[in-house]
């Protein structure tokens, strides 16, 4: 290993260990390094009651949520350059599309995978209107 490399990563262990030193001599109630109340991330929404990334679950996440809750989404691009909030590449692994367009199906290389289904950047914004979210 490098020298740099050893003190660079007992930099890292010494901040760790001091900043978990002063959380357990904090008279906060949280068990976080500032003492501070822990951020709720939601990733998806409210997925299980809803579909996941779908607004319905975005929405539910926010009024059922604490104040200040972060949400996290998976963004595509569509063929025309819109983002949608969609959780897999692959648009038939969680929506109607094979429904919608049983004939646009392809075939791309993922991870050095070759990969068949249907993908958000074959389809335009206005082509994805017809399309809807279903259950993983």
């Amino acid at each position: 290993m490098r020298a740099s490399t050893v003190l660079l990563n007992s930099i890292v262990l010494i901040q760790l260990f001091a900043a978990q030193i002063d959380a357990k001599g904090s008279k906060s109630p949280w068990q976080t390094f500032s003492g501070d109340a822990p951020l709720v991330i939601a990733r998806g929404g409210f997925s299980g009651l809803f579909p996941d990334s779908s607004i319905d679950a975005y929405n539910f996440a926010m009024q059922t949520s604490v104040a200040g809750a972060v949400l996290c989404c998976d963004v595509q691009l569509t063929k025309d350059g819109h983002g949608v909030s969609f959780p897999d590449l692959k648009l038939n692994n969680a929506s109607n599309i094979g429904d919608i367009y049983p004939n646009r199906q392809k075939s791309y290389p993922v991870n050095g995978v070759t990969t068949q289904g249907w993908f958000t950047i074959d389809f335009s914004l206005r082509d994805l209107n017809n399309v809807s979210c279903k259950y993983l």
